[in-house]
């Protein structure tokens, strides 16, 4: 008897796990077609490091998170990047689709950016709002030789 659930534990997780991938791959082709663009946008934007552009594109639970001081320094510290020249690759999140389904939709990319100061590797969280896209997260680091 436990070799007969067994199988049917494997079954159901392995049709779980097919059914996954193809959700994602579904979800990966969808917002190739419209948050590709709008990451681009969005990074052609908030690249001039100005305040208002860059809280005009942040989610409202994002900027209950941080606080003006903080902000200011984190302006601070990507104005050394300087504006962006091209978004080179994006790699969608399947881990972050696949979370999704349990919770409010965000749609994770990460990938390779050239700015002013050379490439970068950029990390962007993104939610559908009235549709638009907000940012939910972001992080840009320099990237590794």
């Amino acid at each position: 008897m436990q070799v007969h659930t067994l199988r049917f534990v494997v079954a159901v997780l392995l049709t779980m796990a097919i059914m996954l991938f193809f959700y994602t791959s579904r979800e990966k082709d969808y917002y190739s077609k419209s948050a590709e663009p709008a990451i681009k946008q969005i990074l052609i934007e908030i690249s001039s490091w100005e305040k208002p552009v860059f809280l005009h594109h942040l989610a409202p639970e994002t900027k209950q998170t941080i606080n003006d001081e903080e902000f200011d320094k984190l302006m601070e510290h990507y104005r050394s990047f300087g504006r962006l020249h091209s978004l080179d690759e994006l790699n969608f999140s399947r881990t972050m689709s696949a979370f999704s389904l349990i919770g409010e939709k965000r749609i994770n990319y990460s990938g390779d950016a050239t700015f002013d100061s050379g490439p970068v590797s950029l990390n962007i969280t993104l939610v559908e709002r009235g549709g638009y896209f907000l940012v939910y997260s972001f992080a840009l680091a320099k990237a590794e030789k």
